[in-house]
C-alpha cells in the first residue's frame, strides 16, 4: 500500500535540528516542501509511480497533540519506559486504468488508517532512540467522501532506531512486520464476481501474515530554515496470505525519495527541553 503520510512525513519530510538537544523550541513551525518519490502501485504490483509533489512542512509539539516526523501523535499516556498514543497514517489513491492488474476494477481510494500505539523504550537519551512500537490500525476508505468506510485492520509491530550526530545531521532505520485482516487485504487484493475475466479469477483473501518491512533514512539541516531528507526501503512478501491472488505479481518491491523543505513561519511561544523526537521533525 502506498502511505502517504507515512511516506512523507516519516520518510521524507525535513528536519530541524537544533544546536543544543536542551534548548527551548518553537510550539509550531510551518513552511513548504517538495518531495519527489518512487514507489510500487501497491505491495505487490509489478508496476510503479513516480511523483514530484509539493507538502506542508507542518510541526507543532503539544504536550499531548504532535505533528511531525512521526506523523501525527495524540499521547495518551507517557512514561520512562513506554508510551501510549493515538497515530494516524494514510494512503494514496490508485487509479486502476494505469495498473495492468486491476484494469476494470475499481479505484482504490485515499484512505486514512488510525489507531493505538504502544511504544516500548529501550533507549531513550536526548540523542538516540530505539523503540519497539506495537501498532493496531483501522482502515477507513474515502469511497463516498467524505464518509469513510471500515476496511479491515493492521497489527503493525516496528522496531526503529535513530540518532543524532552533531547539530545537523539525523540517521534512522527500522523494520516492521505486516498482519493484516481479511477485509484488510480484500481491500487491495480481493476481486468480485463482476471484476472477474478469464485471467482474474474471482479471490477472496485471508487474515494473516502480510510483509517484512526495512527502511532507512537521513535528515540534513542545510541552515536555519533549509532542511534536507532522503530515505529508502525494502518489503518482502514472499510468504504472504494473498500470495495466490490474481493482483499479486511480486515477492517484493522498494520505494524511495528525497525532499527539500523550508520553514517560513515559527511561533513565538517556545516548549522545552528538546527532546530527539521534538526536533526530528
Amino acid at each position: 500500500m502506498r502511505n502517504m503520510i507515512r511516506i512523507l512525513l516519516l520518510s521524507l519530510l525535513s528536519i530541524g535540528v537544533g544546536a543544543d538537544e536542551l534548548e527551548r523550541l518553537p510550539k509550531w513551525e510551518l513552511g513548504l516542501g517538495l518531495a519527489a518519490v518512487n514507489l510500487p502501485d501497491y505491495p505487490g504490483a509489478d508496476q510503479s509511480q513516480s511523483y514530484v509533489l509539493p507538502f506542508p512542512y507542518i510541526i507543532y509539539r503539544g504536550a499531548r497533540l504532535k505533528a511531525g516526523r512521526e506523523g501525527l501523535r495524540g499521547l495518551l499516556f507517557e512514561s520512562k519506559r513506554w508510551d501510549l498514543d493515538i497515530s494516524a497514517g494514510g494512503s494514496l489513491p490508485v487509479n486502476s486504468e494505469d495498473n495492468r492488474a486491476r484494469e476494470g476494477m475499481n479505484d482504490l481510494s485515499v484512505s486514512l488508517e488510525l489507531g493505538p500505539s504502544l511504544r516500548l523504550k529501550f533507549i531513550d537519551t536526548p540523542d538516540q532512540k530505539l523503540q519497539l512500537r506495537l501498532n493496531v490500525r483501522a482502515l477507513l476508505a474515502a469511497d463516498d467522501f467524505p464518509a469513510l468506510d471500515y476496511e479491515g485492520w493492521l497489527f503493525n509491530p516496528e522496531l526503529r532506531w535513530r540518532k543524532h550526530y552533531g547539530d545537523s545531521l539525523i540517521l534512522g532505520a527500522g523494520m516492521q512486520l505486516r498482519y493484516g485482516s481479511k477485509a484488510y487485504h480484500d481491500y487491495f487484493y480481493g476481486v468480485a464476481p463482476q471484476f472477474a475475466t478469464a485471467t482474474r479469477p474471482v479471490y477472496r483473501s485471508e487474515r494473516g501474515y502480510n510483509s517484512l518491512g526495512v527502511n532507512g533514512f537521513a535528515a540534513l539541516k542545510l541552515d536555519q530554515n533549509w532542511r534536507v531528507t532522503a530515505s529508502l526501503g525494502y518489503y518482502d512478501l514472499q510468504d504472504a496470505v494473498f500470495n495466490d491472488s490474481p493482483l499479486f505479481r511480486k515477492n517484493s518491491g522498494a520505494y524511495f525519495g528525497i525532499s527539500l523543505s523550508r520553514i517560513l513561519w515559527r511561533s513565538e511561544s517556545t516548549v522545552g527541553p528538546a527532546r530527539i523526537d521534538d526536533i526530528a521533525l
